[in-house]
């Protein structure tokens, strides 16, 4: 597999916090997962089909979508899976497509089906010409400045998202919407409406992924579980379970061998 990651432009840093620019994504039949972090995912595939399987439901979509994610997501395909993926902020998708996020959070949703056909066609037929990663990813760019509108963004969600996630998933959301002058059930409105979930389930996924990387410097489980927030072990483990669909024993040693954790939510299963 051949991952490079790029910087989003300028204009377009406010929503897109990463292009990858990926080849055979899962040529040497590694387990690659993405694992449940806030961001969400626009793929323009320009090969094969890629196969995703999320609890129960399996997707096979070229160019995609993935929403809000509240469980782990494994990747698979026959054949060659190469694009781009631009990796949204948790307000990102608002910007570029109003009013759908509620409906794409846990789906793989056809790009088809969110932008006109022809032109998710004509972004696949094109990509397969260029040669170089930075023509690929100069190009997607050009596609979704032609379709950026600011003013769908919510500078008070922006700001509640970037709150709890400074506070790893702690901030009582009583609190926070007091602080941003709002009653909670209007905070809890606005922010189904631009990121697609409650803050409270939000928080959920921050303050896990924050757990995961707690064990490197804590020595137990139990102090990682006290670091991060949760009443007790018990509770945390059950996160690991519903969210992940591992126990932290077994996941922790794939984090802690992973290139692609720390920037993503991509993690490679199949590694000892």
């Amino acid at each position: 597999m051949s991952l490079r990651i790029f910087s989003p432009s300028r204009l377009l840093a406010p929503y897109v916090e990463a292009f990858w620019d990926y080849e055979d994504l899962t040529g040497d039949n590694s387990t690659l997962s993405i694992l449940p972090d806030t961001a969400t995912y626009l793929c323009f595939l320009y090969e094969d089909l890629l196969q995703t399987r999320h609890k129960n439901d399996i997707f096979s979509t070229r160019s995609g979508l993935a929403g809000f994610q509240s469980f782990r997501s494994d990747l698979g395909g026959i054949g060659k899976i190469s694009g781009v993926s631009a990796r949204l902020t948790p307000w990102g998708l608002n910007a570029f497509r109003k009013g759908i996020v509620m409906e794409c959070v846990d789906k793989r949703v056809d790009c088809r089906d969110i932008f006109p056909k022809y032109t998710i066609e004509e972004i696949e037929d094109n990509l397969v010409g260029m040669a170089t990663a930075e023509e690929r990813i100069q190009y997607i760019e050009g596609f979704l400045l032609s379709v950026l509108t600011t003013a769908n963004n919510d500078q008070l969600i922006q700001k509640a998202c970037l709150d709890l996630t400074a506070s790893n998933g702690n901030y009582p959301i009583r609190m926070l919407a007091r602080n941003l002058g709002l009653s909670e059930r209007t905070l809890e409105r606005r922010f189904i409406s631009h990121i697609g979930v409650s803050p409270k389930k939000y928080s959920r996924v921050v303050r896990l992924r924050y757990s995961i990387f707690q064990r490197k410097t804590s020595p137990s489980w139990a102090d990682v579980a006290y670091a991060a927030g949760y009443y007790d072990q018990s509770h945390m483990i059950r996160d690991f379970q519903e969210l992940y669909g591992l126990s932290p024993e077994s996941l922790y040693p794939q984090i802690e061998a992973s290139s692609t954790i720390q920037f993503s939510g991509l993690l490679n299963l199949s590694q000892p």
